[in-house]
């Protein structure tokens, strides 16, 4: 996140991003297939995409592939596994159900879950649905006891009952209500309860409510979970080197797809975009604008919302094991755009920006990334005993191949791109990104699963601290989210913070316990307690607004 430093708590699209929609000129089809073309001809994952533009005037639509795929590709009628754009539905579902007076966004999530469930709490303070909604329940990404038995298809196991023993056992994040940490397990947690408020109706069948109150209504005709429409076609979904990979399933908890599970085709998203833009007459309008409006911590009802160039947008991004998807609307233009991958890119978010290019012709589409050799000098950098995510790692030279192997695992070869990033040439997605200071690398941003780590050189950390007594005090470690967290230090007679899997940065003090960063729009204020200890800081940078913990010193 070079060109956005310290911006934490959006989703992967929209930080990459940085506004998504602008008014643009009308683009034929042509125009937009050469687009695409663009940014994907000869990239190293080999993906195939298809993406429609909606505008009040018409809908352009286009294909693009890396390269030819050996399976033909998929063609602009195909399903795609939209995986977490999904979220968005289940907070229809939510809409709904509040529409009709059955829930409202203050109820504990535990007066719509099976009796004697537990939910984790703190105090007086239970979590809401709202928390839900807004990725604020302080519950952790997934749930303790997850174990995949199949790492292609890693949910098909899962039980109700293992999510609700998970959500037992859960360990509170943060403060509920307190910040966006972005959760899988509290939108799983949510789709059962949305099921159970269907009962009556729908047998408790999720995707028999999305499908009555949702799909048919909007005239979506190829979009299902599990129960595919006679006549779709579902894609083939793929690995970055081109290998075809499971599709995802909800066997064994059907109700929890609501976090990731529902499959459309191209034309189901269009109908939906222009439900939500009110480009279509439907009765479900008012509960679809309802999930747009803000509710907290930069989100709606599931959604991503904020203002970029001076329009208010809506967007969501998602990703499985084979697909990686996209869809923003700018409401007051009546304006969308929609993206849909073969291909899991996993952690090189860049859709956000090529769906920006696709909605304004003068701005540039991203460059396919493309492999490229590897320098022996970045080789010599590189090599060395790392630990990631508590576990020790070795980055070896082997007869000029980068080779990294963790304890008790095979040997991996690294590869690299003409973006800088390192990929295994294992089936896995993953992205680093070495972190070169002065002539060394001691830290390697390391992106996999849609979480961000860092690899640190074993003997390369240094203690967080000042000489400079101003700064003493300031020193030290700020968790403002569960895979973000800012450092503040001195080094070489300079006062510096770092963000995680960033570079650091020299901080100016401007006033009492304030530092800035004007070239990134950043202001840092420390929070002392009763005693005059510094506890905590605020990070105010592009409208958010970011409290961060400081951290015991080891």
């Amino acid at each position: 996140m070079a060109s956005a430093r310290f911006l934490v708590g959006c989703a992967a699209a929209a930080c990459a991003a940085g506004g998504l929609l602008t008014p643009a000129l009308a683009q034929t089809d042509a125009a937009l297939a050469a687009r695409l073309k663009a940014r994907f001809e000869g990239d190293r994952t080999g993906a195939c995409a298809v993406a429609a533009i909606v505008e009040p005037a018409g809908v352009q639509r286009a294909l693009a592939c890396a390269a030819p795929r050996k399976d033909g590709g998929p063609t602009l009628d195909d399903a795609f596994e939209i995986g977490s754009i999904s979220k968005t539905m289940t907070a229809f579902l939510v809409a709904d159900l509040i529409a009709a007076g059955t829930w409202t966004l203050d109820d504990p999530i535990d007066k719509h879950l099976p009796p004697g469930t537990r939910v984790p709490s703190q105090g007086d303070r239970k979590i809401l649905v709202r928390d839900l909604l807004t990725h604020s329940s302080a519950l952790p990404r997934l749930q303790r006891n997850f174990a995949p038995g199949n790492a292609g298809d890693p949910y098909a196991d899962m039980t109700e009952q293992d999510l609700l023993r998970g959500l037992a056992m859960a360990r509170l994040q943060g403060t509920i209500g307190g910040q966006a940490d972005y959760s899988n397990l509290g939108v799983m947690v949510l789709s059962v309860a949305v099921a159970r408020a269907y009962q009556a109706e729908f047998d408790g069948d999720f995707e028999r409510a999305l499908t009555e109150r949702l799909f048919k209504p909007l005239k979506m005709d190829g979009a299902f979970v599990a129960r595919r429409p006679a006549g779709v076609r579902l894609a083939p979904g793929h690995l970055w080197n081109g290998d075809v990979t499971p599709h995802w399933t909800w066997a064994s908890a059907p109700n929890a797809a609501g976090v990731g599970g529902v499959r459309a085709r191209l034309d189901d998203m269009v109908r939906y975009a222009q439900a939500h833009l009110g480009l279509i007459d439907t009765p479900l309008a008012a509960r679809l604008r309802s999930t747009q409006a803000p509710l907290a911590h930069g989100f709606g009802m599931n959604w991503l919302v904020g203002r970029f160039n001076g329009q208010d947008q809506v967007m969501h991004d998602g990703g499985t094991g084979g697909f990686s998807t996209l869809i923003a609307l700018e409401p007051s233009t009546q304006r969308a755009v929609i993206v849909l991958v073969d291909t899991a890119l996993g952690d090189l978010n860049d859709l956000g920006a090529l769906a920006r290019s696709l909605m304004d012709g003068k701005l540039p589409v991203p460059k396919a990334r493309r492999a490229v050799a590897m320098p022996a000098s970045l080789r010599k950098l590189l090599v060395g005993e790392f630990m990631l995510d508590g576990r020790d790692v070795q980055l070896r030279d082997d007869d000029g191949r980068l080779v990294v192997q963790a304890t008790g695992q095979p040997a991996i070869e690294l590869l690299l791109d003409d973006r800088g990033d390192l990929y295994p040439s294992s089936t896995f997605t993953a992205r680093g990104t070495p972190l070169i200071e002065d002539g060394v690398v001691n830290r390697i941003a390391w992106r996999q699963g849609g979480s961000l780590m860092e690899a640190v050189r074993k003997g390369s950390l240094q203690p967080l601290t000042a000489t400079n007594p101003a700064w003493l005090d300031w020193a030290g470690e700020y968790r403002l989210s569960q895979q973000f967290s800012l450092r503040v230090f001195e080094r070489a007679g300079r006062l510096m913070t770092q963000g995680t899997g960033q570079m650091s940065l020299p901080a100016e003090v401007t006033g009492p316990d304030r530092v800035e960063h004007a070239d990134i729009g950043a202001v840092i204020e420390f929070q002392r307690d009763g005693k005059g200890r510094v506890t905590g800081l605020t990070l105010r940078q592009r409208g958010e607004v970011r409290p961060g913990i400081k951290q015991p010193t080891p």
